[in-house]
């Protein structure tokens, strides 16, 4: 038992100081606009069904993004940014690290 404990404190430290990581490292970043083109929108879904037979579904928003220099990049977003920037849109991208800040395009502008 007191194994299983241990276990899971160094399991949920671990997943603490990724995110504090990942944080921090985005806090870091310059804030960068560039144009880009929306080239696709990406849900992932993922059910659940646990011992009692309750099923729970999870859904992740991925957009991904080709800049004009060639690159692409990959944003996990929410459902108001993801239903509000059409496929294949051009437009100026703005984002820091690995967030998604805002795009503004012909269509309008939608931030975070």
């Amino acid at each position: 038992m007191v194994g299983f404990q241990i276990i899971f404190f160094i399991f949920f430290a671990f997943i603490i100081f990724l995110s504090a990581s990942r944080y921090i490292k985005n806090e870091n970043s310059p804030i960068i606009s560039t144009k880009a083109q929306l080239i696709k929108k990406k849900r992932d879904v993922y059910t659940n069904t646990d011992s009692n037979g309750v099923m729970t579904t999870n859904e992740t928003l991925i957009l991904k993004f080709e800049l004009d220099t060639g690159s692409e990049l990959k944003f996990t977003v929410g459902v108001r940014v993801f239903r509000n920037i059409p496929e294949h849109e051009w437009g100026t991208l703005t984002f820091q690290g690995t967030r998604f800040l805002k795009f503004e395009s012909v269509s309008g502008v939608v931030e975070k």
